[in-house]
């Protein structure tokens, strides 16, 4: 019997560091691939605005310009119409014995495919011998103009709103929910648009987290009708039917795909999301030129943080960039909104520590009131803990540097203290914070004390 054969060598080190390679080089590919495809989409929009605007300003062979003109009709002619190339024969003129023969004047023919010609004016001119009017037919009496009827009112435009008002939002929100169920994302978004369309997006409010909650996989619902329509939306409403889908989803609670298959469908939710996440925030760069909070408008914004509330905050996300992308999304406008999704509140936490390392100490409390994360971060201590960081911070300068840096604490304390005023809190309550600010403000308002007393004290000798 012959020996088994010898087990392979194992893999050496150099194979291993190859295929790691590999596998390095294959994700940022897929990276690569994805920013290639927004890129490509952008032309592709620029390319249809270029063409467009040719095509009015440069129109091609098959279009003209000029206006169609119909072939000329037949002018209308209140007397006869005889042909051209004849003229009525005298013989035919009635003799004076006897009576013209009214059936022997010859008729004009017809030209094919013209209006019946109106009877001429040369048949109808009196003979020079007076002809007995037979039977002269009065002309017709004008027909007295029928009384205005009284215009019916105009019948009343469908009112989506009252429809739902009155009943109708029943078999609406039974609408939506049967497209929920039946996982019809391109239904769903349509249904969204035309409430939108409609004026009905207080009452999608009420109803749609619901309906979301019914369907079998409601983020891969929300995520398929979404699509890519923050770089080529169909038109406003299609854009604020998205963003408004969007914050329907996070309503609900961001509900999750159930029963079997669940990890790899979540799996591969999350790294399709990540992609569109990406995506977003590298065309909201583009179109700023500098920031993600730059994008003009707060849509952009706004769409990206419920996208991100929804779906996830990548890893690659910069924790300074979501900061700015709050603040620019208006955040007083949508942080009910927000705090209703826990990957994106404890996402939030993590941020406000890093702020505070970061000493971007009036960004960290803007969030910590916002998003009223006040039990995770009591304000007492943690504006006692700025306040060293600051001291802190000021010990090894000199006396010049001191000073500009009493007046740089001086307005970030009083930014500070303005954002607490503005959630409806005291500064006055935080009695360390409060020394703080009365300090730094006799240190920079001694000097300028100092010149008025001065001024003052000559205008008084002056008086005297």
């Amino acid at each position: 019997m012959p020996p088994p054969p010898p087990p392979p060598p194992p893999a050496s080190t150099a194979s291993r560091a190859a295929m790691l390679h590999s596998v390095n080089t294959l994700a940022s590919f897929s990276d690569t691939l994805a920013d290639f495809l927004d890129q490509w989409n952008s032309v592709v929009l620029d390319v249809a605005s270029i063409a467009a605007t040719f095509a009015v300003l440069f129109p091609g062979p098959r279009s003209n310009p000029k206006p169609y003109l119909p072939a000329p009709e037949p002018q209308p002619q209140t007397g006869p119409a005889p042909e051209p190339d004849r003229e009525p024969e005298p013989t035919l003129a009635p003799q004076p014995d006897r009576e013209p023969e009214p059936t022997l004047a010859p008729q004009p023919e017809p030209a094919p495919n013209a209006a019946p010609a109106p009877e001429t004016q040369w048949e109808r001119e009196p003979s020079p011998f007076p002809e007995p009017a037979p039977a002269t037919q009065p002309s017709p009496a004008p027909e007295p103009a029928p009384a205005p009827q009284p215009e019916s009112a105009p019948a009343p435009l469908p009112n989506p709103d009252r429809e739902r008002k009155d009943g109708g939002g029943d078999a609406y929100a039974a609408e939506l929910e049967h497209r929920c169920q039946q996982m019809n994302c391109r239904g769903v978004r349509r249904f969204v648009t035309a409430q939108v369309r409609d004026g009905g997006g207080e009452w999608l409010r009420q109803v749609g987290p619901g309906a979301l909650r019914r369907a079998p996989d409601p983020a891969a619902l929300v995520l398929r009708a979404v699509g890519r329509y923050y770089i080529r939306a169909e038109s406003p409403d299609v854009e604020a039917a998205c963003t408004l889908l969007l914050e329907l989803y996070v309503r609900a609670g961001c509900p999750r795909l159930r029963g079997q298959g669940r990890e790899v469908a979540e799996l591969l939710l999350r790294q399709e999301a990540r992609e569109a996440a990406l995506t977003w925030r590298s065309r909201l760069l583009r179109v700023s030129g500098g920031g993600v909070g730059d994008a003009p408008g707060a849509a952009g914004a706004r769409g990206l943080t419920l996208f991100m509330a929804a779906f996830g905050v990548p890893v690659e996300f910069p924790a300074q960039e979501l900061c700015d992308l709050v603040d620019a999304a208006d955040v007083s406008a949508c942080v009910e909104v927000l705090k209703a999704s826990k990957l994106f509140v404890r996402k939030m936490r993590d941020v406000v520590i890093e702020m505070i390392n970061k000493a971007m100490y009036l960004q960290a409390m803007r969030i910590i009131l916002a998003f009223e994360f006040q039990e995770a971060f009591p304000l007492a201590p943690t504006l006692a803990l700025i306040i060293e960081k600051l001291e802190h911070d000021t010990k090894d300068e000199s006396e010049g540097q001191a000073s500009e840096r009493d007046e740089e604490d001086l307005a970030l304390l009083s930014s500070i203290s303005k954002c607490i005023e503005d959630h409806k809190l005291s500064p006055s309550e935080f009695t360390s914070f409060a020394a703080k600010i009365a300090l730094l403000e006799e240190r920079v308002g001694k000097p300028k004390q100092a010149c008025t007393g001065v001024k003052r004290k000559r205008s008084e000798e002056c008086v005297e």
